[in-house]
């Protein structure tokens, strides 16, 4: 029941900041108290069941369309949780991080609200249609955030998402149904090793699921819609755009359509570790090109996106167990640098790279916390993205040598564009003299930052944390793909 609670919380949020009065204040503040609420919840399932998420108390199942097996199935497991978590948090950051948003308000805190309950919906749901709705859920309120709040050219990055992830989720639809309806049901769990199904239709199912999870990820070359939208929106819409919404596609792989058609996936493994390295290494060379910093960071966020899906690919205890972790990483790192460059363009006025220079020595928390987003972002060892990385890249050398050392080198590839960024933003000369004026990063912008890069330094440290809560689930779908 908790797990149902904490997934609707945020409609009763979105209800309630509908009808307060249009004081921008008030309403921010309520925001950020309902904000707070689901990740309260998920803090106590993890001390209290981190070490159980399969107990009765988190788990609720009601029957929705009997003669098809469809109902309402929630709960929680080790591969779910820790992204169940981040949303949660990264929820609450938006929130914070929302002063871009000066009109309509109440509108944007119920349209972010409503898209946390379509997450939270997809890392706690078992049942593929319940599953898919969730997954649809979040795609109006995020068509809306981008093209109403966004920039000059919001509205063509908002139809070009619009577009592109409804494409994707129809696809994947269609493999659902063609699933549930031949082995009769939709239950997660009676699915679980293809449902009875032999080799030829896990793979006749398995392709449109996968093509439908690799455009929301996404997997390039499925990938020409992110720029735009992530360049066109607000801080706050940022973080959750890269945090989150990509993990929908990661977290729908290593679910649903790895333990649940493993005779199915297996052709298309090798085509998914060769995206992920092709995501890592095109990520890190668009990324050196950019001049917008905002750009630099979304080319950055599609590279270390493609070690989850090398490591998911694997199908190896270790790669496997790296994918899910840098599910979490990434989101962590990828929001904090989204928020610093929102910060920086508040101050400067300009997000060009060629512009700025010499920020550290006006914004010292700024510059060094940019500096430790982007040390994190290129795997340096401490961080937590070094600990999922270095698993992943373990696990697809094991299972794809060539795949393994190309996405090392990507690695390489990560540092030489992240440190002449820090080198040309922050380092350096003061480029113009206006710039002798700005002023640091403010309490409430340290408090959207400050607990991403204290979690990114706490998993650098101590992973353990996380991979002893994911690990039966992990080892679970691993023996049902035969690494086990």
């Amino acid at each position: 029941m908790i797990t149902t609670i904490t997934v609707f919380i945020p409609l009763l949020g979105a209800i309630l900041v509908l009808f307060m009065p249009d004081d921008a204040r008030l309403v921010r503040y309520a925001a950020m108290a309902v904000a707070a609420v689901p990740l309260v919840l998920a803090l106590y399932i993890y001390f209290a069941y981190g070490s159980d998420l399969g107990a009765a108390s988190l788990t609720q199942e009601l029957n929705w369309i009997p003669s098809l097996d469809i109902g309402y199935r929630v709960g929680l497991d080790g591969l779910g949780f820790g992204m169940f978590f981040l949303t949660a948090l990264l929820t609450l950051i938006a929130v914070v991080a929302s002063w871009d948003i000066q009109e309509n308000s109440r509108q944007y805190f119920a349209m972010l609200f409503l898209a946390e309950l379509g997450m939270l919906g997809v890392f706690a749901a078992q049942d593929l249609i319940l599953f898919y709705v969730f997954f649809e859920i979040t795609l109006i309120p995020m068509y809306l955030m981008v093209g109403i709040w966004g920039d000059e050219n919001r509205r063509q990055a908002a139809i070009k998402f619009f577009i592109y992830t409804f494409l994707g989720s129809t696809t994947m639809l269609a493999g659902f149904l063609a699933f549930g309806v031949l082995a009769e049901t939709f239950s997660i769990e009676s699915l679980n090793a293809g449902g009875g199904l032999g080799r030829t239709a896990q793979i006749a199912i398995a392709a449109p699921i996968l093509f439908g999870l690799l455009v929301k990820v996404p997997a390039v070359p499925l990938h020409s819609w992110l720029l735009d939208v992530y360049v066109s929106s607000p801080t706050s819409t940022n973080v959750v755009l890269s945090g989150i919404l990509p993990k929908l596609g990661t977290y729908g792989l290593i679910k649903i359509a790895l333990p649940l058609l493993p005779q199915g996936v297996e052709p298309f493994l090798p085509i998914v570790a060769g995206l992920g390295v092709v995501n890592i290494v095109y990520g890190a060379f668009v990324a050196f090109l950019q001049p917008d910093l905002k750009a630099l960071v979304a080319y950055s966020s599609i590279g270390t996106l493609g070690f989850i899906l090398l490591g998911a690919a694997s199908a190896d205890p270790v790669g496997m167990n790296g994918a899910v972790l840098q599910q979490v990483t990434h989101g962590l790192y990828s929001a904090l640098l989204f928020v610093l460059v929102g910060v920086i363009a508040s101050r400067t006025g300009t997000r060009r790279i060629s512009e700025l220079g010499g920020l550290a020595s006006r914004m010292p928390w700024a510059g060094g916390l940019l500096a430790l987003g982007a040390l994190a972002a290129m795997g340096l060892p401490g961080l937590a993205i070094f600990v999922s990385e270095f698993m992943s890249i373990m696990g697809g050398y094991t299972t794809f040598p060539l795949a393994g050392i190309l996405a090392s080198l990507g690695i390489i590839l990560s540092a030489m564009y992240l440190l002449y960024m820090l080198a040309r933003v922050i380092f350096g000369p003061i480029e113009k003299p206006a710039y002798e004026e700005v002023t640091d990063a403010g309490p409430l912008e340290m408090a959207a930052v400050v607990p991403l890069a204290v979690l990114l330094v706490l998993l650098g440290i101590l992973p353990g944390i996380l991979i002893g809560v994911q690990q039966p689930a992990v080892e679970a779908v691993v023996t049902v793909l035969g690494g086990g």
